[in-house]
């Protein structure tokens, strides 16, 4: 899977009076009606120790700039000083500051994937910060960024209803 590019997301959750987060690359849309996603933390992580039903999080998008708070957040800071960053709270949900975006959610259920469990959450607010608006990558174990310049058009499936048929005979 090193081999899909992601974004890199930090998932939040409060923890009593504290915070509780995470690097997350596990995150994908799973519906648009109703607005749904998912993430996929450890079951050993200590995120995980908040998560149950109704439990607000936020996904919070990094941009290109935050290699710093992924690595924090990923546990791999070797530095003496955490990089610096900010929660701020929307209604109970922590949601980080300066980040590309932020997605405003609540737990909908949780079920077994193994040694981590798969969240879907609903989305109840996306909020989209101020930009430049280029998202951090990982890929191959390694953050990258996104050359907009060398991008083609992707096909507009706004008006999709069904998926064609594609069927293939290995002869």
């Amino acid at each position: 899977m090193g081999l899909f590019a992601t974004g890199v997301a930090v998932i939040a959750v409060p923890a009593g009076e504290e915070v509780q987060a995470m690097t997350a690359n596990a995150v994908s849309s799973v519906s648009l009606d109703p607005l749904l996603l998912l993430f996929c933390p450890a079951k050993k992580s200590h995120l995980s120790q908040h998560l149950a039903p109704a439990v607000p999080f936020s996904v919070n998008l990094l941009s290109a700039d935050q290699v710093a708070i992924s690595t924090y957040f990923a546990g791999a800071w070797r530095e003496p000083v955490p990089p610096p960053f900010r929660f701020v709270r929307v209604g109970a949900t922590p949601k980080l500051a300066g980040c590309l975006a932020s997605l405003i959610c609540s737990v909908r259920g949780i079920v077994d994937g193994g040694d981590h469990w798969v969240v879907v959450g609903t989305v109840h607010e996306l909020q989209q910060g101020v930009g430049p608006d280029e998202p951090l990558l990982f890929y191959r174990g390694r953050y990258g960024r996104l050359d907009l310049s060398a991008a083609g058009v992707a096909p507009d499936l706004a008006a999709v209803t069904d998926e064609p048929v594609h069927t293939h005979y290995d002869t």
